[in-house]
């Protein structure tokens, strides 16, 4: 719960929820432990409790009824849907039984019952909405009734399957692909804790997200009859050590036994692991192709790739070396390298001409940057431990270890997004920062600037203020705002100590100005504030507490965003 003061009127933000919900108390009843919502005469559908995801009841029993109809206050009410979110998260629950007459499950509706065992399904369900058991770690049995005309769960396979196109919506651990199925759905075994799931040969499509965050799957075996894998079918399945593609697969292969998938025609590998050894041939290096690869510890891209896309070796924790070939032309998107934590040192060949300002977000032990001195892009001038565009004089990409130098110009939005940074010196050639060029730098105490730079000063306040503005760029927990300051800048603040209070002289809090500072508690604000600008404390997951002087102060709908402890 966060709290607002304003002058000696205590406001408590999740009453404005309470009393929302009250607004609308006749249209919902609890009957049971279960809250129905009211949707037309004699109808009714099972809601969350307080229509929040971060807000869901939850229910105490191990076996959930959910009749087909619910009688409150000598009425009677047919139980129509299933909704959204309705019982996300309620780890009591272990058994699911739908009462016939219920039409609709929507999306979600189940996700991340961690103890739900087993879930029946009526023959009067028609619709079944997306990953409605995302996250049922312990799900281990699936039934539909016979006579459903829509769904089945044939041959015992613990699965729920659309009965038409042969298409399987729904796993679990313990499902038993049949041989007849067609296609494996869009997120149809997200969250599934099985270390193997075989895939028979007839299977021809496996969608996005199909075997997602299956965090124990250690082996993937790709049959000779799939034609299609779509973007993310196995995307954060950290454990896997083992891929194998049948060699009759005219569309992918996993050649020489590199332990990856590549779709053939393009020679691009699109899912890779641990041990992956990348082959020869390869040209690109997919989107998250590596992602969460934990246990990866060095990879050597081969000549002949000359891209590697959005996140392909996102959060390898572990990875520590890498070898990036001569051919190598771009990153594209970004985060190519984000989070890679264990890596301290990396080189950027001669080719590369495009990348993001954000390809390595997170590296926190990322102490060296080199590019290679015949690339005609981009530069590491001086041994500065950063990506330069050489051209703009401008910092790209910057780590632990850099120097911002004399020359740089400006420096890049996300350029040390989340590093390990301690201390940052501006130096009197940078006339520009871009917002969020330090976001996230947690680690960071010391801010300095050259006293001859033209456009920011310092002055001992460990901060960057900008003097044409009196606008504050850049702070950290040690800051001593300067009394001249009018506006907090956008995402300027790396990280807060627990208590801020900003000054009287402030006019404005820009667009997430403390957002993700994770040690903000409390903030006093002055009566001289006229606005607070949307997401100016986003994921500030410990704010409990805001002291507003002026009753005048406009705050953005969105100004506190996504923190769970207020509704939001």
């Amino acid at each position: 719960m966060i709290r607002i003061v304003i002058s000696r009127i205590v406001i408590i933000f999740i009453a404005l929820f309470c009393c929302a919900d009250c607004i609308m108390a006749d249209t919902f009843f609890i009957e049971s432990g279960i809250r129905y919502k009211v949707i037309d005469n004699g109808y009714v559908n099972v809601s969350v409790q307080y229509d929040s995801l971060y807000s869901s009841y939850d229910f105490k029993d191990s076996v959930l009824e959910i009749p087909a109809v619910v009688r409150y206050e000598g009425s009677s009410y047919r139980v129509k849907e299933i909704e959204k979110y309705a019982f996300t998260a309620c780890c009591a629950i272990k058994h699911l039984k739908i009462g016939e007459g219920i039409e609709v499950i929507s999306d979600y509706a189940f996700q991340a019952c961690a103890n739900l065992e087993s879930v029946s399904i009526p023959s009067s369900v028609r619709v079944i909405g997306a990953a409605p058991f995302q996250y049922c770690t312990s799900l281990t049995t699936i039934v539909v009734d016979k006579t459903n005309p829509i769904f089945d769960s044939r041959e015992g396979s613990n699965a729920i399957i659309m009965t038409q196109d042969n298409s399987l919506i729904v796993g679990c651990g313990a499902t038993k692909i049949p041989s007849s199925i067609r296609c494996i759905d869009k997120y149809a075994f997200m969250g599934c804790m099985a270390e193997e799931l075989v895939i028979p040969d007839g299977v021809e499509k496996i969608k996005f997200f199909a075997f997602s965050s299956c965090l124990n799957l250690k082996k993937i075996v790709i049959p000779a009859s799939v034609e299609s894998i779509e973007e993310h079918a196995f995307y954060n399945c950290p454990e896997v050590i083992s891929i194998v593609v049948d060699k009759n697969n005219t569309d992918y292969d996993s050649r020489n036994g590199c332990n990856a998938i590549i779709y053939t025609s393009d020679s691009k590998l699109i899912l890779g692991c641990s041990t992956t050894i990348i082959p020869q041939d390869i040209e690109i290096i997919g989107e998250f192709a590596f992602k969460n690869s934990r246990n990866l510890q060095r990879i050597v891209v081969p000549e002949g790739v000359s891209c590697i896309e959005d996140g392909a070796f996102e959060h390898c924790s572990s990875l520590k070396e890498v070898v990036l070939p001569t051919t190598l032309e771009s990153f594209i998107g970004g985060s190519n390298f984000g989070y890679c934590t264990s890596l301290e040192s990396i080189t950027i060949p001669k080719g590369v001409y495009n990348m993001g300002s954000d390809i390595f977000c997170g590296c926190i032990s990322l102490q060296k940057i080199t590019v290679d001195s015949a690339n005609a892009t981009f530069d590491s001038r001086n041994n500065c431990n950063a990506v330069i565009d050489t051209k703009q004089n401008k910092l790209v990409a910057g780590c632990k270890g850099t120097v911002i130098v004399d020359g740089i110009k400006s420096i890049c939005s996300r350029a040390f997004y989340k590093s390990g940074i301690t201390s940052v010196h501006i130096p009197s050639s940078v006339d520009n920062i871009e917002p969020a060029a330090f976001k996230g730098c947690e680690y960071c105490i010391s801010i300095t600037v050259e006293e001859s730079n033209k456009t920011y000063k310092s002055a001992d306040s460990n901060s960057v203020v900008e003097m044409a503005t009196n606008e504050l760029v850049l702070g950290c927990t040690t800051t001593k705002i300067l009394p001249e300051v009018k506006v907090v800048g956008a995402y300027a603040y790396m990280n807060t100590p627990s208590l801020v209070i900003l000054p009287e002289g402030i006019i404005s809090i820009k667009e997430g100005a403390f957002s993700e500072c994770k040690t903000l508690q409390s903030i006093i604000l002055p009566a001289s504030l006229k606005i607070i600008e949307e997401r100016a404390f986003y994921d500030c997951i410990n704010l409990t507490y805001v002291a507003l002087k002026s009753k005048d102060t406009e705050i953005h709908k969105y100004a506190f965003p996504f923190n769970k402890k207020f509704g939001k």
